[in-house]
């Protein structure tokens, strides 16, 4: 009886820190821009705010993900689609296979 308990405590959990948990606290959170000049604010609140260099602005929401052999990354909305954008290591992607493999990532600063 404890371990089935116990089993399905563990079972919850995991199920917890997959992509769709909200934290506190996200090492996304700022303002970045890319080599193109598009200017991405990524906020607490998981709200965002892409601003391209026409000035044309477009608000959405990201979220911080955690896939199942530790690569996080963040899905950041564009358009309605919320996997339009990649996030990870300094670089943004537009699909998951292109993240994955590093391959065709917009190199992104941060600013201070």
């Amino acid at each position: 009886m404890k371990q089935t308990v116990f089993i399905g405590a563990l079972i919850g959990i995991l199920l917890l820190t997959g992509c769709g948990k909200k934290e506190e606290k996200h090492n996304f959170i700022g303002t970045f821009i890319t080599e193109n000049g598009v200017r991405f604010e990524l906020r607490a609140d998981s709200t965002t705010l892409i601003t391209f260099s026409d000035s044309v602005k477009y608000e959405g929401t990201w979220k911080s993900c955690k896939a199942e052999d530790h690569l996080e990354y963040a899905n950041i909305e564009f358009g309605g689609y919320q996997e339009y954008y990649y996030l990870k290591g300094g670089k943004l992607y537009r699909s998951e296979r292109e993240m994955r493999h590093d391959a065709l990532g917009t190199k992104v600063k941060y600013q201070e």
